[in-house]
């Protein structure tokens, strides 16, 4: 039977934090939805947990196949799923609970292909929540958030916007013919810069619908080779810009998206791998076009201090003294130039305060004559 809302929620050895997860489904306000919980190959009792709840509620349906990992789980998701639309949920998070009551209303409205709206990170070590920037889609302006907007009008903040899937919803006939690629890790880089592309209406919602729980086992932590797969996945995006005929438009903001995606992975690398990543840098530096960056207007410190040691680093100990070397050396001049500009700053007042002063001397001799 059709319903409104189908929720894909791939489940992998997440017995610990996945009651939690569930219960923020069975506790809706919204009822016209159903969950397809893909059971990834779980070898914990992440099944049996699956089981009570669709027992004792008819909208949680169950799949199991052998572990095909997230981007495979999701696409047996999408494969299954009789809704209108469609919210991808990961197993360890959760929604609001009047999450898709407010998601269905607003897409009733705007008949979106997309609907994105802000969530919040809750840290497992800590156990508090936070947003920032970027899970409040900020970098949205409001004048977007009235109507249906497109990739066209957001081109100067198309690499700032969250490519998270789970903070999406999405038409289901629109995501008939797109799917995750298996066997990479970032695939959400890799499904966001195709699916935006090809929407034709995208809306927001500015409330907080979702929490994203963080915590030090999980895939993106995790610094080993896998994490190689960065290359294919910015390579992919490199080439949807090019078909969408955008790329001339975009390539300066793309080049730093590139640096700063290469940095996130890098620093979180395990040392064994850093020698051959900065080599396949190295290998892929023309094909990303990087010796075309021509202005550092706009970098971080950080990713500038990157980009400059790639070529010039002969391996992983190399690059990591000269990283550091450009960062003092950009950090440097930056306060050198504050310094400089203050001192003018002071010698400029310190100027008109003598001025002034010559004035009321000038005034008092005038006063006694």
């Amino acid at each position: 039977m059709d319903v409104k809302i189908s929720v894909v929620l791939p489940v992998y050895n997440v017995a610990d934090y996945l009651r939690k997860c569930l219960d923020s489904l069975v506790n809706q306000t919204f009822e016209d939805f159903e969950v397809i919980c893909v059971n990834d190959g779980s070898t914990d009792l992440s099944l049996g947990i699956l089981e009570g709840y669709a027992l004792s509620d008819s909208r949680f349906k169950i799949i199991s196949q052998e572990n095909r990992g997230l981007s495979g789980a999701r696409n047996t998701g999408i494969q299954h799923v009789q809704g209108e639309y469609l919210l991808f949920v990961d197993s360890d998070d959760w929604l609001e609970e009047n999450a898709l009551e407010e998601l269905y209303e607003h897409v009733k409205g705007f008949n979106s292909d997309i609907t994105m709206f802000k969530f919040r990170y809750y840290n497992e070590d800590t156990k508090e929540f936070s947003e920032n920037q970027n899970s409040k889609l900020e970098i949205i302006p409001d004048s977007l958030t009235t109507s249906n907007f497109n990739y066209n009008d957001v081109l100067d903040i198309l690499f700032k916007i969250s490519h998270a899937p789970f903070n999406k919803l999405y038409k289901k006939s629109f995501l008939d013919e797109c799917s995750f690629p298996e066997g990479l890790i970032y695939e959400d880089l890799y499904f966001f810069y195709t699916v935006f592309l090809n929407a034709e209406k995208t809306s927001v919602i500015r409330e907080i619908l979702y929490n994203y729980r963080v915590r030090d086992d999980s895939i993106s932590t995790k610094g080993d080779e896998k994490s190689f797969d960065i290359f294919k996945v910015l390579k992919h995006v490199q080439q949807n810009l090019i078909d969408k005929g955008i790329y001339a438009s975009v390539k300066d903001q793309f080049l730093m998206f590139i640096i700063v995606n290469l940095k996130f992975v890098y620093l979180r690398l395990n040392e064994e791998f850093k020698d051959e990543f900065l080599n396949l840098a190295k290998d892929n530096y023309d094909d990303f076009n990087l010796g075309d960056v021509n202005s550092f207007d706009g970098w971080h410190y950080e990713d500038e201090s990157f980009y400059k040691s790639i070529l010039i680093s002969k391996n992983g100990e190399i690059f990591d003294l000269n990283y550091e070397k450009f960062q003092y050396k950009i950090l440097s001049n930056h306060y050198q130039t504050l310094s400089d500009t203050l001192k003018a700053e002071n010698e400029n007042l310190k100027a008109q305060l003598e001025e002034k002063n010559n004035k009321k001397s000038r005034f008092r001799d005038l006063v006694k004559i």
